[in-house]
């Protein structure tokens, strides 16, 4: 491994090849720019190669490919030579195969060990060193080092990445130690994904819809049972997935689940489109419970490992808002920090700061990190688009009150400023605003803009230091990227119709003046006039 001496560290971070591709940059341990490809290429959770992406990034950074110091991708090749490979190593096909076989075969010669990060040097000016980063490193990463903490525990969890589905660990200044891991086929993700299908709704993609649907008030207590017999708590605080209920491992099978699973919930798999009805909800209830209880048995176990409050989660499973909200509760833990992009979509910065801190000791920044690293617009450049398109347009004067002001008369804004968010969450910057206390406006953004299902709610954005006014939650509460649902008090379901979900909660954003200024005073000039 070539080490250079830099007196300024710069990451291109990308993820490549997993749902949402996606690239970031860092320098000196703090993000500058970072987007997903499918934002510039319209094409919805893409894994093509984050081109345009990279593109927006290193001109927003101001520099050329080659003034980067290290390339980091979130996935490590190097993890396959657990095991040679006879027909891929054993005889050559091409040459360009030698970056994989000509390793494996000397790994017949010593003791086969797979690094947990890989490194090519192309030994030229034109592209930097890239390291190749395991997948959950790279989730642990985004997740400590996006954190305020200086030490804290670590739970990963998704389907998969390389061999792991999920891992325990802890976070302390610039170190990452992993202290234990779930292979696959054991995966909590998949467990997600194979309900989510089996309701009729598609995998890796529709898993909130199921999550919604587990609000509803039904009786799952039947399902309940049966979904806990398809899965064993081990005493080391993982678990294991009975596999004559469960196919995701074996990729040639048509779907994640067997025809066990069918038999043993009703005899009956959803269809796609249908109106959901009793089985669909009393089994994702069913569902969410068992995932949430999965969930707690690792972070109870991880809490007498590692003694501390703290604890940060990475991994697709923890876009789960609903188990988010409900963690200290059910775990010893105080503090909890989910990152705005906890999936493989944020692995693009979990990638870039494992390099940067473990691997290269940079000093950790612990300036306050926002979801605004994306692309913005010169009111310039927005006037001469607008008025190619033909679009009638009107300065405001003082928009922030202008805004709240239509708000107030049951408009619907679709508000746009500043830099994109990055994550798939609309955060105040590329967000639709309404007026909460209507109680049609639900249906309207459903029907008209958003074109998905009746039944999923909207999310509350509300001043940071107002938040327990309304919600079921201390003072000083934390919820910045609609990461938590959380209680709404029983006095606000009939005053704030719009955001609250059928069980009576809401999926929280608080907002702070020093993250987004004009998003805030929207919000207050929102309360002035309601407050008349």
């Amino acid at each position: 491994m070539e080490n250079k001496s830099v007196a300024v560290l710069i990451i291109l971070g990308l993820n490549h090849g997993e749902f949402n591709s996606s690239v970031a940059i860092l320098k000196n341990g703090k993000l500058v720019a970072g987007a997903p490809e499918e934002r510039f290429n319209r094409e919805k959770k893409t894994k093509r190669f984050p081109i345009r992406a990279t593109e927006y990034c290193l001109k927003e950074a101001r520099i050329s490919l080659k003034d980067c110091t290290y390339i980091a991708q979130a996935w490590n090749p190097g993890e396959y030579w657990q095991k040679f490979n006879p027909l891929f190593s054993g005889i050559r096909i091409k040459r360009e195969d030698y970056f994989y076989t000509i390793p494996d075969n000397l790994y017949n010669l010593t003791e086969r060990t797979p690094p947990k990060w890989t490194v090519m040097n192309l030994a030229n000016n034109s592209i930097p060193p890239i390291y190749y980063v395991r997948h959950h490193l790279a989730h642990a990463a985004n997740a400590f080092f996006l954190s305020q903490f200086k030490k804290a525990a670590i739970l990963t969890c998704d389907w998969r990445g390389e061999f792991e589905s999920t891992t325990l660990g802890i976070g302390k200044g610039n170190e990452i130690e992993i202290l234990a891991s779930q292979k696959i086929p054991h995966s909590l993700g998949m467990f997600y994904s194979a309900y989510t299908e089996l309701l009729g709704y598609k995998k890796d993609s529709d898993e909130w819809k199921v999550m919604a649907l587990s609000a509803f008030n039904v009786d799952p207590s039947e399902y309940v049972e049966k979904i806990r017999s398809t899965i064993k708590l081990i005493d080391d605080g993982l678990f294991e997935l009975d596999q004559s209920y469960y196919q995701g491992a074996l990729l040639e099978k048509p779907k994640v689940y067997t025809q066990k699973l069918v038999n043993l919930l009703g005899e009956r798999e959803g269809i796609k489109g249908e109106e959901p009805d009793e089985w669909h909800f009393s089994v994702a209830k069913a569902m969410q419970i068992v995932a949430e209880e999965v969930a707690s048995h690792m972070l109870n176990h991880l809490y007498k490992m590692t003694k501390t409050e703290n604890l940060v989660l990475g991994g697709g499973f923890f876009m789960n808002s609903v188990y988010n909200g409900k963690i200290t509760k059910m775990t010893p833990f105080k503090n909890i920090y989910i990152s705005y992009a906890p999936a493989d979509l944020g692995n693009s910065i979990g990638a870039a700061l494992y390099v940067a801190h473990c691997i290269h000791k940079e000093k950790r920044d612990f300036s306050r990190h926002t979801s605004y690293i994306g692309p913005s617009f010169t009111d310039s450049k927005i006037r001469k688009t607008l008025e190619r398109r033909k679009i009638n347009f009107t300065k405001l004067q003082k928009p922030q009150k202008e805004i709240a002001k239509l708000l107030s008369k049951d408009n619907i804004v679709a508000f746009f400023n500043g830099r994109m968010e990055f994550g798939e969450r609309a955060l105040g910057n590329r967000s639709i605003l309404a007026d909460p206390r209507k109680k049609d406006t639900k249906d309207k953004i459903n029907a008209i803009i958003k074109y998905r299902e009746m039944y999923r709610p909207f999310a509350p954005a509300v001043l940071a230091e107002k938040a327990h006014i309304y919600f079921e939650i201390p003072k000083n509460y934390s919820s910045d990227y609609m990461e938590k649902v959380v209680p709404i008090k029983e006095k606000y379901y009939k005053k704030l119709p719009a955001v609250t979900h059928v069980d009576g909660s809401g999926r929280l954003q608080t907002v702070r003046k020093e993250n987004n200024n004009t998003f805030y005073s929207i919000i207050k000039e929102f309360e002035k006039l309601i407050s008349q």
